[in-house]
């Protein structure tokens, strides 16, 4: 069985360094599920314990970024609520939007992190320094990162890598 990483083993001066922090939307930013009404109107919960951590990421110079395969509208609603610097959505191949990313940025690999919890985000992981899953992930992207949260998507993940981002930059 492979041992997982939590937050708290990580160079507090590889997270101190985070100058984007880049996350999926389901499964990161909500539990993954969605709930339909009988118009067939797509709905999506998502934290306000997440969205401050992002706020206050984003208050202390953090850029933010979205990547997510939905075509809904919704993750784009609450990305540009919460000022994300950048956003992208319908995306199929995470890992070349990354690249771009960090070209059009001009950003080092080692100073963006990415928060992911499925197959299609282990291509974006394999372009940032810092690799970071919720609890919840796939069994293959928990493998992956360089560190797990205690909570899972759309429950405080978020928010627990967005603090421990903070503390570092703040020396605590």
């Amino acid at each position: 069985m492979t041992t997982l990483n939590p937050l708290s083993s990580l160079d507090p001066a590889r997270l101190a360094r985070l100058e984007l922090l880049i996350v999926d939307c389901d499964g990161v930013m909500t539990d993954g599920r969605v709930w339909l009404d009988a118009s067939g109107r797509e709905t999506k919960a998502f934290s306000v314990i997440d969205g401050h951590g992002l706020w206050m990421l984003r208050e202390d110079g953090v850029r933010l970024g979205m990547i997510t395969r939905d075509r809904s509208g919704i993750p784009a609603v609450r990305a540009r609520k919460l000022q994300f610097d950048i956003i992208h959505t319908a995306i199929d191949h995470k890992g070349a939007c990354v690249r771009a990313m960090l070209s059009e940025q001009g950003l080092d690999a080692d100073v963006v992190g990415y928060m992911g919890d499925d197959i299609p985000d282990l291509e974006a992981f394999a372009e940032v320094g810092l690799r970071v899953a919720p609890a919840s992930a796939r069994p293959e992207v928990l493998r992956a990162a360089d560190a797990v949260t205690d909570a899972s998507g759309g429950h405080g993940a978020v928010r627990e890598l967005c603090d421990a981002v903070l503390a570092a930059r703040r020396g605590a």
